[in-house]
């Protein structure tokens, strides 16, 4: 009896899980902005809190913080606006060169099993269509951008107010209760990994960009900026980033400038991504890999573009939340690395 008890409790909050993730998707439009708000007023946080030690007004510091982030965002969007007509343009050429290159340095097809002619392999490759898909992106990003006076107010706001906040919590909970505990937890672990991969993108982000700027590759500018967002990305996002500057890299600066950004962009990866990250994060994340793998799919279908770069956080703070309950426990070391 107590078997079927226990059965039909888990089986009644998964359907409460099912129901609360379909109005999450209904609901996409107006929680991407709430939650890149939270998640960039997590970040910022601790920012606040140590210019917070000059004995400036909270809110002046908050306000003039917006106003410096605020001129770099729209600098950065002025720049991507400005690069995207020349952009597609150059996605229109691709296809030509890399045919006149195939038959310029003659490949050798056929010594690789390949009884393709050069059109044949382009037309199999395609860069063409797949950089156009990045011009769209970007174009895109442009758009989410237009929502970006709500979400910079949104974050002001949220920073201005998180001592009331905070005073608040503690008059709801007392500072020992599994509530405050686990709000504490979840608040630290989210601003821990939201803080380290800010830091690792920008990197990621500034050495795409100076790498191919070295090398005198065309918008790597762009690329900085896409390495730097694809970054949050877990598992898979530097490597989709790093496919359209090489080949660019490839078809317009010629093969011994493809191969030098191949090596310097596996080198920034393998440092960052696969040394560093590991370094810093430890399993403090406590996710298995395939469960950060299926999570992207998840979120990514509940709230689009914002649920992939947010999936591992969100991920986290379900699993923190599921383990404040003990249907959701169960569930909760599913997902544990």
């Amino acid at each position: 009896m107590r078997t079927d008890n226990q059965l039909l409790q888990r089986l009644l909050f998964l359907a409460a899980l099912v129901i609360i993730m379909v109005g999450i998707h209904m609901a996409a439009s107006i929680l991407s902005m709430l939650l890149l708000a939270l998640f960039l007023a997590i970040v910022l946080e601790p920012v606040v809190s140590m210019l917070c030690r000059t004995r400036l007004p909270r809110a002046l510091i908050v306000v003039l913080l917006g106003l410096v982030l605020l001129l770099m965002l729209t600098y950065t969007l002025l720049k991507l606006v400005a690069a995207l007509p020349e952009f597609n343009q150059m996605s229109m050429q691709m296809q030509g060169l890399l045919t006149r290159q195939l038959v310029d340095s003659r490949l050798p097809l056929q010594s690789l099993g390949l009884s393709l002619t050069p059109d044949a392999a382009v037309s199999l490759i395609d860069p063409g269509q797949f950089l156009t898909l990045i011009g769209r992106m970007l174009s895109r990003m442009s758009s989410l951008f237009s929502a970006g006076l709500i979400i910079f107010l949104t974050v002001i706001f949220m920073l201005i107010e998180v001592p009331s906040l905070v005073a608040k919590c503690q008059k709801l909970f007392r500072a020992t209760s599994p509530e405050m505990k686990a709000v504490r937890q979840g608040i630290t672990s989210v601003t821990h990994y939201l803080a380290l991969k800010t830091l690792i993108s920008v990197v990621n982000g500034l050495a795409v960009w100076g790498a191919l700027s070295l090398l005198q590759v065309k918008f790597a500018f762009i690329w900085g900026v896409v390495a730097f967002l694809f970054n949050f990305i877990p598992v898979v996002g530097s490597m989709v980033a790093s496919i359209p500057p090489l080949i660019q890299a490839f078809v317009f600066n010629g093969f011994s400038t493809g191969a030098a950004a191949l090596a310097m962009i596996l080198l920034i990866n393998l440092l960052l991504g696969w040394i560093l990250e590991p370094y810093l994060f430890g399993r403090k994340l406590n996710l298995s890999i395939s469960v950060i793998i299926i999570s992207l799919l998840v979120w990514e279908g509940l709230l689009g573009m914002t649920g992939v770069l947010l999936a591992v956080p969100l991920t986290m703070t379900l699993k923190l939340a599921l383990e404040q309950s003990k249907s959701g426990k169960t569930f909760a070391r599913l997902l544990e690395g």
